[in-house]
Parts: structure tokens; C-alpha cells; sequence
């Protein structure tokens, strides 16, 4: 297989997290019934083609993201853990440990990475770097259960490279923040995007003629929408139905003023995920939910789906608050919730959903809003804080 498939992040020593960890499976863990809803890699062996993280307000979702998006750099786009652009660096203390199971072509493969901090005497700054790493590989030939893609301790045919003790010359040539992932996965086309960095910013970021089937998604009143960088900088074309002549706008606030921000989110998504579907890339979106009614969630959810569309398993990774989008989930395996301990360690618990709720007969989105998992709703008390509090000023 010519796409990489990332089946297992997990961090050790993130104090922000219980225990100091953090761990997510993008395999299929559970029985898989309905093969559409998966993508297969070897025998039993499926990626999952979406995953979502639910939770309430300030219970850790976008830092959870930024830890998926940070390991899934190193594999697939071999960023330095110094890049300016690394979201979830930040996290990172001495000692840190990474752990990526993955597989690409005809391998799967163990990275496990020890991550320090140094003081850079050049900069007088911190910097991160690779204290040890080991890399090990076996065929996915050998493989026979789900369970087998993540036990290498004690396998046979397993092949290693330890950073500490590659020649000197191989060494060389890396730099002390680039992982050795560098040396199996430099040439993978699997594309990572992110969305992560418009959350808060709703901007046209999709350049050229956005196809009228995806202006008509979003706005059946649109039919033209031109994205060009001028000398002005950006400028927008917009025509709407029945209009002779096109409107020009010069400032992403005048085209907000004049379009829709779903519109706007919405071609900016397709572009991402049209650029994804072609290699089984990663799409990583925080709040999936922001100017989208649910409807429009549900399609976006629906491409991924389709095995007509997304041929290659692309997976889309999202946080959201609206939870009715979980029912549009299949699944159950590919949901993890996040929430706060109490005072005084206030720490991220990550939870799988199919391993806390076992029935199937109820909605996912009743589960959560019900408070069945603990953590999973405001509390009562707080809710009700806020009411007396309000009703107070009024006297």
C-alpha cells in the first residue's frame, strides 16, 4: 500500500493529561460488520475513515487535536519539532514520550521516540530534540489479527534501527529534531491539512473558480465565486443568480458582509478534502460544527463514508460540541470524549466511547447529553449558578 495509515498515538509525560497520558487508535478496535465503514488495509485489519472528539467547553478537544496533528507531522510531512507552524510542541516537556504505530507499502511499523529540552546557546531559547529513538518494522504479511498490528515485543521477522546507534554518516545528515521516521516515510504522498488555524477566522482561503456543484452546496444563489491574489491583495468575484454583472470585492470582511460564513467554511472544506481524498490523507477540523447547520454535517460526513468517493480512506479527525453528529457516526470505536478531573488536578481524561457505553439502542447524542458518562455535560449546579446570578440583577 502506497499510503501511510496511522493505526495508534500515544504520549507519555503530558502533564496536562491524567496519568500524563495521552493515547487514540485510528484503527477499527471493534467488531467490524459493515466493511463500507472502514478502510482495509490487510485481513482484519481497517483504518477508520472518521474520528471524532466530543466533549464540553474547555474539556481539552483542540489540545487533543493538536497532539494528533503534531504526531501525524512527524510521519507524514517529517516536520522538525522546532517548526515554528508545530501545533501541540507546546505540550512537549523533557521526557516526553511518543509512540506511532503506522503502516506504509508492504510494512507496518513501531515508532517510539524519547523527546528532551535543551537550552539553545545560539538563541537563548529552548529547544526541543530527539533524545533516542527506535523504529521497528515487520510485514503486514505476518499479521493475522488486529491485536497483532500492535504487539512488537517478542515478534518474529522484526527489523530495528535505534537512533543512538546509526553510523555516524546517516546521522549527519539529520538534524537533532528530525525524527528518523525520515528514512522510511521522506517519499509518502499522503497528504496532512488542517483546519485548525480558522476555527476562531472565518477567511476565503480556496484560490481560483470554485465549481458551481460545490457553490450550490452551500449557496444555491451563488453562481460565481472567484479567489485571485492580486497586487491589492486577495480579490473576490462574486455573481449571484439572475445578476449580469459580477460583484468585486477587495477584503475577506466585504466578502463576509456579502456571503454567508457556512458558504465561505464550506469551500475552503471542500478544497481540503478534494485534496485529501486523492491519497488517503488526514483532514484535521476543530469545532466540524462553526457555521455549518446539520444538514450540511451530515454530507460532509457522508463523503467520507462513501466508498465511491473516498476510495483511498482518507479520515476526517474533528472536534465538536454538537452531538447530534455523532449519530451520523456508524460507529462506535471512532468516538472519543474528553473531560476535566475536578479540582485540584483539573487533568484531560481521553475516553473511547465503545468501551464506556455498550448499548446500541439509544442514540449516541442522548448518551452524551445525558450525562451518561460522566463529565460529558455542564454541571447542574454551575447551570444553575448562572440563572441565580442573572435573576439577581434584576432586583
Amino acid at each position: 500500500m502506497n499510503f501511510i495509515k496511522v493505526l495508534h498515538i500515544a504520549y507519555k509525560n503530558i502533564p496536562l493529561y491524567k496519568n500524563g497520558q495521552f493515547e487514540l487508535n485510528l484503527m477499527a478496535t471493534d467488531k467490524v460488520a459493515d466493511t463500507s465503514q472502514v478502510f482495509p488495509i490487510r485481513n482484519s485489519l481497517y483504518s477508520q475513515k472518521l474520528a471524532a472528539i466530543i466533549g464540553i467547553n474547555a474539556s481539552g478537544k483542540t489540545s487533543s487535536l493538536k497532539l494528533l496533528y503534531l504526531a501525524l507531522s512527524i510521519i507524514l510531512d517529517n516536520t522538525s519539532l522546532n517548526a515554528v507552524n508545530l501545533y501541540g510542541r507546546e505540550f512537549l516537556q523533557d521526557d516526553t514520550e511518543l509512540h506511532i504505530i503506522f503502516t506504509y507499502q508492504d510494512n507496518c511499523y513501531e515508532l517510539y521516540s524519547l523527546i528532551g529540552k535543551k537550552l539553545d546557546t545560539r538563541s537563548k531559547g529552548v529547544k526541543l530534540f530527539f533524545k533516542e529513538e527506535f523504529l521497528r518494522s515487520k510485514k503486514l504479511s505476518t499479521i493475522k489479527t488486529k491485536k497483532d498490528a500492535l504487539l512488537f515485543e517478542n515478534h518474529s521477522g522484526i527489523n530495528l534501527v535505534q537512533r543512538t546507534k546509526m553510523p555516524d554518516a546517516a546521522l549527519s545528515v539529520l538534524q537533532d529534531d528530525d525524527s528518523i521516521v525520515i528514512t522510511v516515510t521522506k517519499n509518502n504522498t499522503t497528504a496532512l491539512r488542517q483546519f485548525m488555524s480558522f476555527t476562531n477566522m472565518n477567511m476565503l482561503i480556496s484560490p481560483g473558480t470554485t465549481p458551481a456543484e460545490v457553490l450550490h452546496a452551500f449557496d444555491a444563489n451563488l453562481d460565481e465565486l472567484i479567489t485571485e491574489d492580486t497586487s491589492n491583495g486577495l480579490t473576490y468575484t462574486v455573481r449571484f443568480k439572475n445578476q449580469e454583472k459580477a460583484l468585486t470585492i477587495h477584503s475577506p470582511v466585504g466578502l463576509n458582509n456579502l456571503i454567508s460564513s457556512g458558504t465561505i467554511k464550506g469551500q475552503n472544506m471542500i478544497s481540503l478534502i478534494k485534496d485529501i481524498l486523492t491519497n488517503g490523507g488526514y483532514l484535521i477540523v476543530d469545532e466540524l460544527e462553526n457555521h455549518m447547520n446539520k444538514e450540511l454535517l451530515r454530507m460532509i460526513t457522508d463523503i467520507f463514508k462513501s466508498e465511491r468517493i473516498n476510495k483511498h480512506g482518507a479520515c476526517l479527525l474533528f472536534s465538536t460540541h454538537y452531538t447530534e453528529i455523532l449519530d451520523f457516526m456508524d460507529r462506535k470505536d471512532n468516538i472519543y470524549v474528553v473531560r476535566r478531573e475536578r479540582a485540584p488536578a483539573n487533568n484531560i481524561e481521553v475516553l473511547n466511547y465503545a468501551k464506556e457505553v455498550k448499548r446500541n439502542d439509544v442514540k449516541k447524542s442522548e448518551i452524551i447529553l445525558s450525562n451518561y458518562i460522566k463529565g460529558t455535560a455542564p454541571l447542574y449546579e454551575n447551570i444553575q449558578s448562572l440563572e441565580d446570578y442573572l435573576c439577581s440583577e434584576q432586583d
